[in-house]
């Protein structure tokens, strides 16, 4: 039986996969659980879908490779990920390396004390002054609005109980940064750590300051959807 599945959106990370591949392994290995990496290859248009393949062929009894036929944006392709998941638990996190594998197992024994959904908490956070200061205003205005606790809302590194991803809408682009919210809206308990963010070390960020009012938006849509599906 599977027990933890860990879900990977990937677009364009031909630089990284390697390295974040070996880095699962070491997080994971130690924990002597039968786990499942699900890549979910977003119509890359670099090396990426050849380095996956190769992942998959290398250890096909942990490995799936999901190959979305057209770009459709990480909303999208976690969400085809999540439904692919099997393990009792499942873990999303970034392809570009800023995640830290080695945080998945604090993340898990976070879950241990009776949490739903454990959120990275992004405290020292390596990106672009301006893109960190409009994610901490956001996250403020959530925690003062929603009142919930976490600090990180967007942040992409998580844990969730099995029967949590099946109430997780992911309905329209954007959406998946809001999942957090959506569960607590809906009487699941979140929780947090705070998590290793890292420098990007290859290509570039596809963030865009100019979605900050699409986001807002999205935050207003979903509270008055109450977070459900």
């Amino acid at each position: 039986m599977i027990e933890y599945s860990i879900v990977i959106p990937v677009y364009n990370e031909e630089e990284s996969l390697s390295l974040l591949f070996d880095e699962m392994k070491r997080a994971m290995d130690p924990l002597q659980k039968f786990y499942q990496i699900i890549f979910v290859n977003d119509c890359s248009s670099d090396r990426s879908p050849h380095i996956l393949k190769g992942f998959q062929e290398m250890a096909p009894d942990v490995v799936e490779v999901i190959n979305l036929p057209q770009r459709s944006g990480q909303t999208f392709a976690m969400k085809k990920g999540l439904e692919a998941a099997e393990g009792n638990i499942v873990v999303t996190l970034d392809a570009d390396l800023q995640n830290d594998p080695s945080d998945i197992p604090r993340l898990l024994e976070k879950m241990n004390e009776g949490y739903d959904v454990v959120c990275g908490w992004r405290k020292a956070r390596q990106d672009k002054r301006l893109k960190a200061i409009l994610s901490k205003i956001g996250n403020i205005l959530q925690r003062i609005i929603t009142g919930m606790t976490i600090h990180d809302v967007s942040c992409t590194l998580r844990a969730y109980k099995k029967e949590c991803v099946r109430k997780i809408p992911l309905n329209w682009k954007g959406q998946h940064r809001f999942i957090p919210l959506c569960l607590s809206l809906q009487g699941y308990r979140a929780g947090e750590i705070i998590s290793h963010h890292r420098l990007r070390q290859f290509g570039h960020s596809k963030y865009s300051h100019k979605r900050i009012f699409r986001v807002m938006m999205d935050f207003f849509r979903i509270l008055m959807a109450g977070g459900k599906k």
